[in-house]
């Protein structure tokens, strides 16, 4: 495989990271830059850290699980998506009765490190299909390692900027942002509910 086409292999599977990334953007606005990179790194580093998984436990086993690969990341995503909203609203509700009672909080939603963490899982789940798929046609471990660090990379760059630019909207969204945090979750889980029912059929 040439640079190029894990290149283009990357930015592919940064996608959902992306998203999940602009998202939680858009969520907190007042993010720190610290804060971005843990987030971007935690991404790059499940994507990277998946196809290596899927490449050395090989088809033996995958033709196991391959099925249930994107109905856990469906699921995820809708639990992800319907929380964001469900939050959203109690926010909503919490300041409306601090303004009828006069009073100023600031009640900006944050991004929970267990909310991270079932992130980078939903996002990088369906990454073990790629290093399965890979045994093939990278047979040397070196090459294949090489493939996958260009995978951690790219998603780590890509989903940091995505972060850094859902900040920016976040700021003139603040009121609706955890629900349109919730709603691009939900629209991932959507996608992966297609992936799985494809496998189905």
């Amino acid at each position: 495989m040439s640079f190029l086409e894990s290149l283009v292999l990357s930015i592919t599977m940064a996608a959902d990271a992306m998203c999940a990334g602009a998202s939680d953007g858009i969520k907190e606005h007042k993010i720190k830059i610290s804060k971005c990179v843990i987030i971007a790194l935690c991404f790059g580093f499940a994507q990277f850290l998946m196809p290596v998984i899927g490449y050395f436990i090989g088809y033996a086993v995958y033709e196991y699980i391959e099925v249930y690969i994107p109905w856990i990341a469906f699921a995820v995503m809708l639990i992800l998506g319907f929380k964001s909203i469900i939050d959203g609203y109690k926010e909503y509700r919490e300041r409306k009765k601090q303004v009828k009672e006069g009073e100023v909080c600031d009640t900006e939603a944050k991004v929970k490190p267990l909310e991270i963490f079932m992130q980078t899982i939903a996002t990088s789940i369906d990454a073990l299909s790629v290093g399965f798929s890979l045994i093939g046609s990278v047979p040397k471990i070196f090459d294949a390692m090489m493939v996958f660090t260009t995978i951690g990379v790219v998603t780590f760059l890509l989903s940091f900027i995505t972060i850094i630019f859902g900040k920016k909207i976040g700021t003139y969204v603040e009121k609706f942002a955890p629900f349109i945090s919730g709603l691009i979750f939900i629209g991932l889980s959507i996608k992966f509910l297609v992936e799985a029912i494809t496998l189905v059929i």
